[in-house]
């Protein structure tokens, strides 16, 4: 039994991908309902700000965000919105960085939640 919710994430990932490599047959309709679970929801924020990416078309911080208190509101906020299918994705900054070898290749930037 997981313990915490990066081991609930995992154990939801792995029976995701075992039922998908059991058989061709097996096809999954509808994994809406996953994404919008609690667990779910702060292993991706986890992520998300372990990345300590920069901000989006709407200039909102990560460290805004949590210096602020607001994680859990926009969490709660953000699985309502998923819950009754009313999310819809914002703008993304687009922004061209240096390949290695030069030139550049885009990089779209999301809103980390407005």
């Amino acid at each position: 039994m997981a313990t915490n919710e990066t081991e609930r994430v995992q154990q939801l990932q792995r029976t995701l991908y075992r039922t998908a490599k059991q058989s061709k047959a097996v096809k999954f309709y509808s994994l809406y309902d996953k994404i919008w679970r609690n667990d779910v929801l702060w292993e991706a924020w986890r992520q998300v700000r372990a990345n300590r990416g920069a901000p989006g078309v709407d200039s909102e911080t990560i460290e805004g965000i949590v210096s602020r208190g607001e994680e859990e509101q926009m969490l709660s906020q953000l699985q309502e919105q998923l819950r009754s299918k009313s999310y819809r994705f914002h703008p993304v900054r687009r922004v061209d960085i240096p390949k290695p070898k030069g030139g550049t290749r885009p990089l779209g930037i999301a809103t980390v939640f407005s």
